[in-house]
């Protein structure tokens, strides 16, 4: 974690980065990058799926396809970053996919010289890049494969801007926790990025996380609480990180990883007086009256829940 406030002289709208990674499950298959510079930079979160490729390589220091490849794609998003190739166009995700396939192609080379024939290396990515260079707008690239998800946060509460690629889509209030993901980067398919652009004002937060993250919670609503709640309670970056980080590891069963990114508050007090009338609503319209058990009548309560808040959920 980074605050640019305290380290970087010149970034002027870049307040933090900060980032959360748990190994939930053991493998520790999740995986994050970043880069920021004077005139923009991005955040990203991968989880590889181990899974689908669960003999470890010997040849790659007996790691799993899914460890694998989410570092190798978090080292290739930064270098397409950092050769200055983000130019927020639709050639972002077409380059950044095709290097993705290129670097695959030969690690698979590697590997099959030496042990195997069938190489996966399977993992999702979801990214978030910015431009701060105007004086008064951001421009935001969401670039995605998989069912890792990219938010923007602000007063109006979360906003998920990334759209799953799986095959059954269900209502995020009941998620399927097991979901038939399609569309990973992977070494045997075809994929390729998905990409949104968008344009916001300050001040701004983005969130990027990895499915082990935002499932730890039964509802957007009890996700957006858990940031804003930490917020709250921290008295720095460092402490928020730590909170947040030991809440989602007391529900996780799955690696998290979790990025955030925020622009144009004068300060942490100032971050967290932007957030707080939003903090006490979400608690006050939903948390509090989330039923504690599961039946009929309880779930029904969380779908006319869900009804009001959806709509600046999907913006």
């Amino acid at each position: 974690m980074d605050n640019y406030n305290d380290v970087k002289t010149g970034l002027k709208q870049l307040n933090l980065v900060m980032s959360v990674n748990g190994s939930g499950n053991k493998r520790d298959e999740d995986s994050f990058s970043y880069c920021f510079d004077d005139k923009g930079g991005f955040i990203a979160v991968y989880d590889g799926y181990g899974e689908s490729s669960s003999s470890p390589y010997v040849c790659l220091g007996n790691k799993t396809g899914g460890f694998i490849a989410s570092r190798l794609a978090a080292t290739i998003t930064y270098l397409v970053y950092h050769n200055g190739n983000f130019t927020f166009s639709e050639m972002d995700s077409i380059k950044l996919s095709t290097d993705l396939k290129k670097y695959i192609e030969k690690l698979k080379k590697t590997v099959r010289s030496s042990e195997q024939n069938r190489v996966l290396l399977p993992t999702t990515a979801s990214i978030i890049a910015c431009d701060y260079s105007r004086k008064d707008e951001i421009f935001l690239e969401y670039m995605w494969s998989g069912n890792s998800r990219g938010y923007f946060l602000d007063k109006s509460g979360l906003c998920q801007i990334t759209d799953d690629d799986v095959v059954e889509k269900a209502e995020p209030i009941f998620p399927n926790k097991n979901p038939r993901v399609i569309n990973l980067i992977n070494g045997e398919t075809e994929f390729k990025i998905n990409s949104r652009m968008i344009k916001t004002y300050y001040p701004a937060m983005i969130v990027t996380a990895t499915d082990g993250a935002f499932n730890c919670f039964s509802t957007p609503m009890e996700f957006e609480y858990a940031l804003l709640y930490t917020l709250n309670r921290a008295k720095n970056v460092e402490q928020w990180e730590s909170l947040l980080d030991r809440l989602i590891g007391e529900f996780a069963t799955d690696d998290y990883s979790i990025m955030i990114a925020a622009f144009g508050f004068d300060d942490f007090k100032d971050l967290k007086h932007y957030y707080f009338e939003r903090s006490r609503f979400v608690f006050e319209e939903y948390i509090s009256r989330m039923p504690k058990e599961s039946d009929e009548k309880s779930n029904d309560l969380i779908r006319k829940m869900w009804d009001s808040y959806k709509s600046d959920y999907y913006r």
